[in-house]
């Protein structure tokens, strides 16, 4: 497809080659070979454009990816060992350690905590209430 616009060109000095002048198939040769560099013409820039846009890409999704390892470190945890205002649990699901702030074991409000990586529910602090209201049924 580079070299579109040279066999355009190509077939442009061919078509004058014929002398075909000012007879209507000569008229109808030299629109159709117009439209057809016009054609080339715009597909070469597409194809700049695209190689511009898939350059342009890369960059984002290598940046992205060294957002990601600094964000998604493996080392990383929100819960220091000399922090007791988190909890970590680890998912059900996917088995990644979760933070989250121990506030909300004691919120009256129902909280969901979901894990980042799958969206399972590692804990909800209104299911403990349910438990007590339960066990207080029974007694």
């Amino acid at each position: 497809m580079k070299d579109l616009p040279q066999k355009v060109a190509y077939l442009q000095g061919l078509a004058k080659g014929m002398e075909l002048g000012d007879s209507k198939e000569g008229q109808i040769i030299d629109k159709i070979l117009e439209v057809l560099d016009d054609v080339a013409g715009h597909i070469q820039l597409l194809q700049d454009e695209h190689t511009d846009l898939e350059d342009y890409v890369e960059s984002i999704d290598s940046d992205l990816a060294d957002l990601e390892d600094e964000f998604y470190d493996d080392d990383f945890c929100c819960c220091d060992d000399d922090d007791d205002d988190y909890v970590e649990m680890e998912c059900p699901n996917c088995h990644e350690q979760v933070c989250f702030d121990s506030s909300i074991i004691y919120d009256d409000d129902p909280i969901e905590v979901t894990c980042p990586v799958c969206d399972a529910v590692v804990y909800c602090n209104d299911a403990e209430e349910d438990e007590d209201e339960e066990e207080e049924d029974k007694e």
